[in-house]
């Protein structure tokens, strides 16, 4: 008889475990065993939120794609293929301020999804320097190329390249720059990092 009322206090022991294990997915047991501690460490945690929406590229090195995708339904690959700083102006009539001096991204945009892609892309690109200060493009032409359009209406496997001029402060250090869809309002952001 004591045996069985043994046995039966160990199932509802054992009952009652599972059930708290499967009632909030954590186990209530401690384990201080390496293999357990990695076993119940989420696979995919979730990405750190960005003020401008979610990171989709993590932060990409010079020659990254982002896939990022528009309000309207339009994806796109945007890829940081060139990064000049300092940039030199093409026109000697037309300098950065006293104080100031320009840096230019090239960026190559393609549509890859089915929704024609109808953005001004200069508007949605920011250099942020090691401070955390913000900057964003500005009117000029540099010897390294030409400009990305002002404004492009891309349709399925179209695509755009070309350069953005930012103005920077003289001693500002930056670290990287980004791209933002819908004249930088859509909720997916790339990053690459251009920090020397």
């Amino acid at each position: 008889m004591r045996r069985q009322l043994s046995t039966a206090a160990i199932v509802i022991a054992l009952a009652a475990t599972a059930t708290a294990c499967n009632s909030d997915g954590v186990d209530a047991r401690p384990d201080n065993s390496a293999g357990a501690a990695q076993s119940q460490a989420p696979k995919d945690p979730a990405p750190a939120p960005d003020k401008g929406g979610a990171d989709k590229s993590g932060d990409l090195a010079l020659g990254g794609t982002a896939t990022l995708k528009a309000k309207n339904g339009a994806q796109v690959a945007v890829t940081l293929k060139n990064w000049v700083d300092p940039a030199k102006s093409d026109n000697r009539y037309m300098q950065p301020s006293a104080g100031k001096r320009w840096v230019a991204a090239q960026f190559e945009i393609s549509n890859t999804g089915t929704v024609v892609y109808d953005d001004a892309p200069r508007n949605g690109v920011k250099v942020i320097d090691d401070q955390g200060q913000t900057f964003t493009h500005s009117m000029g032409q540099t010897t390294s190329g030409p400009n990305l359009p002002a404004t492009v209406k891309l349709k399925a496997g179209e695509k755009a390249l070309g350069y953005v001029v930012v103005s920077v402060a003289e001693n500002s250090k930056p670290k990287a720059v980004t791209y933002t869809p819908d004249s930088g309002f859509a909720k997916e952001t790339g990053q690459w990092m251009v920090a020397k």
